[in-house]
């Protein structure tokens, strides 16, 4: 009990008492000049409070319905409709894998008894935390007749190509999750792979004999499991991690392939904020999300088990989150030292505005205001892609961003950190098909950045190897920087419409000690 206990950065810090301090609010604006101007008194000095449980109690209650009004009203929480639409892809496409199962056994000479296939899902669909534009992560478990490279980058992506329903259909196929993406009657659709001999995702004797391409695409179902199990409450833990995930997106830090967050990363904290507080209220869980990893030593991973293990933590590694499965793993991390700091920031911000749960004057639309690129940074990274048609173009940019990390890498490595902004644009100086992106840039040293040179480098890094040479044949990648007022108006109005926060709500520091995260 005593090392369980260690190894919690929290388990020395009991709980915030509720509330003690009152700051003043903030002084009038002067009057205009007048002879008979007489200056103001100074700011009262904060006043000890004691709020009767009853109030607070009440204060609470009314933030859980604005919060969950304001979930509904962004549409964070899909109709019925909707959701018999992603009930109505899920069994098409296991029906698609059944066949093209059938169509194996018959090309491999083989019962058709040893040759079954399913579609199993995880991710937010399954988790019961997905928003109307959210993807369904689909892992088509096949039998071991049918390999990776053939008959499903090959023969099934044909039969999916060959459906009326299917659309932007796009390999990822050297990714360390092999993966073909599309849309299914207007429903995004990640869809992975694993071998098995039978669909039994749980039993350990049948996993040990699993290739690691086919454990890594098993590993999203297997934790899925995992944290339904561990929660204490299925329907908190939902609406939880539908707030942070849309508080995640609309503050820029929701982007696995830009450093932030994965879905997987979100759903681990909320899963662990609610065994913490298993009584806790909507608000109550939020709140406390905020106020745990604001503070968290991420020197320590953050794990659902609540004990001590002996997984090796991955090098360079800037938040350690455990998988909830056995053996342990590490999530898999695309984060550097610019998106962590970017990260932490946008935590302590998220504390400083909800700390203070007495407050009549809060409103939720301040936590979840759109981050303002514009006017948060002077330049930016300007990177455009295009290609011949509409299909090349999302091969080529889905190949591009899976190296995006390295960009990132090589940026930090001349004195620059940057904010990848995940909206993408259309380049209108151009008639092939095209998308832009725009990174805000912080110079940390008097860095000129050689934009040719590093265009160059990131090309070479983008056509290392045959998928790379041959997805770029006839596509293009060009860079350069721009002034924050040459960015697209699609960009800039998240500048001004971002609502009016009073000042003392934000009365909080910067977090500056990077340097020990990663080891």
């Amino acid at each position: 009990m005593a090392s369980a206990r260690a190894s919690d950065p929290l388990a020395s810090r009991d709980p915030p008492t509720l509330p003690l301090y009152l700051p003043p609010p903030p002084p009038p604006p002067l009057p205009s000049p007048s002879p008979h101007h007489r200056l103001l008194p100074a700011p009262m000095a904060p006043i000890l409070l004691h709020l009767h449980p009853a109030f607070l109690a009440q204060m609470d209650s009314r933030r859980t319905t604005s919060l969950l009004q304001f979930l509904k009203d962004e549409g964070g929480i899909p109709s019925p409709e909707a959701d018999k639409k992603r009930e109505q892809v899920i069994r098409k496409l296991n029906k698609i894998v059944m066949d093209w199962a059938k169509v194996v056994a018959y090309e491999q000479r083989v019962p058709p008894r040893r040759a079954t296939a399913t579609v199993l899902t995880y991710g937010s669909y399954t988790l019961g935390a997905h928003g109307p534009e959210s993807d369904i992560d689909a892992l088509c478990v096949g039998p071991c007749i049918a390999t990776l490279q053939y008959h499903f980058f090959i023969v099934l992506r044909q039969i999916l190509e060959d459906r009326p329903e299917v659309s932007e259909l796009q390999t990822v196929e050297s990714a360390k999750v092999p993966l073909m993406r599309f849309r299914f009657s207007g429903i995004s659709v990640d869809f992975t792979y694993a071998q098995l001999p039978a669909i039994i995702t749980s039993n350990p004797h049948l996993l040990q004999k699993l290739d690691s391409r086919s454990w890594r695409s098993l590993s999203g179902v297997r934790v899925n499991e995992q944290i339904v199990q561990l929660v204490p409450n299925a329907q908190k833990f939902q609406i939880l991690l539908r707030c942070i995930k849309l508080w995640a997106k609309r503050r820029g830090i929701h982007c696995h392939l830009l450093g932030f967050f994965a879905g997987i990363h979100l759903a681990i904290l909320a899963a662990y904020v609610c065994q913490r507080y298993p009584y806790g209220t909507i608000n109550g869980l939020f709140t406390m999300f905020f106020d745990i990893f604001a503070h968290w030593n991420w020197q320590i991973p953050v794990s659902l088990h609540g004990q001590p293990t002996n997984c090796r933590r991955p090098d360079g590694s800037f938040m350690p989150i455990l998988l909830p499965c056995t053996p342990p793993e590490f999530c898999t991390s695309n984060m550097t030292k610019g998106t962590f700091k970017k990260i932490r920031e946008e935590l302590m911000r998220g504390y400083a505005l909800t700390k203070e749960p007495w407050r009549h004057d809060f409103e939720w639309v301040w936590l979840f205001a759109p981050f303002p690129y514009a006017t948060k940074y002077e330049e930016f990274l300007r990177i455009a892609l295009c290609a011949p048609t509409s299909e090349e173009l999302r091969d080529w940019a889905g190949w591009v961003k899976s190296r995006f990390r390295n960009l990132i890498l090589k940026l930090e490595s001349i004195g620059v950190e940057c904010d990848p902004d995940s909206t993408e644009e259309v380049d209108h100086t151009v008639f092939e098909p095209s998308i832009v992106c725009h990174w805000g840039l912080i110079y940390k040293t008097s860095t000129h950045i050689d934009i040719s040179s590093l265009g160059e480098d990131f090309m070479k890094d983008v056509i290392n190897d045959v998928y790379g040479k041959v997805k770029g044949t006839h596509s293009k990648l060009t860079m350069s920087i721009v002034r924050s007022s040459q960015l697209p108006k699609s960009l800039y109005s998240h500048s001004v419409y971002t609502p009016y926060i009073p000042q003392y709500m934000l009365g909080y520091q910067t977090p500056t000690d990077y340097s020990g995260a990663a080891g």
